[in-house]
């Protein structure tokens, strides 16, 4: 099987658009549930986290292949005072993953088309979503 928050967390940092994971200093780019901006977290951070998803599709024709559809969650996270700082993240960060091709066999989807902003944190911190469907075929 695929890790699909791995891939989809390569591509952002080949993107150039400031993003780095662990264990790399500062790193801001994670394959885990947000953490907290505390210690070495900084405030403007990504999070991919895979969700679930649709039940397998059997190919035709292929023996045991199946198409896979699978979800997952980017969070993006700005300082209390970078609201326009972290909305251009946001975007960065879908115009980057939307309709991104992998190999072999691999389509990425935004479920909306534009990411969510959902207010602020408990520490003043500003949080936007996108939904992705990764599709693939797999044997």
């Amino acid at each position: 099987m695929r890790d699909i928050a791995s891939e989809l967390a390569v591509l952002l940092e080949d993107a150039g658009i400031g993003l780095v994971r662990p264990p790399s200093p500062g790193a801001n780019l994670f394959t885990a549930p947000m953490p907290d901006a505390d210690g070495d977290v900084p405030a403007r951070s990504v999070a991919l986290v895979v969700t679930g998803g649709a039940e397998p599709q059997l190919y035709l024709g292929l023996g045991q292949a199946a198409y896979l559809v699978v979800h997952c969650q980017v969070r993006v996270r700005s300082g209390r005072e970078d609201f326009q700082g972290g909305q251009q993240l946001a975007l960065m960060v879908f115009m980057t993953l939307n309709q991104s091709c992998f190999r072999p066999q691999a389509f990425v989807q935004a479920n909306e088309s534009w990411p969510t902003y959902l207010g602020d944190d408990s520490s003043g911190r500003h949080r936007w979503m996108t939904n992705l469907m990764f599709r693939y075929m797999a044997r």
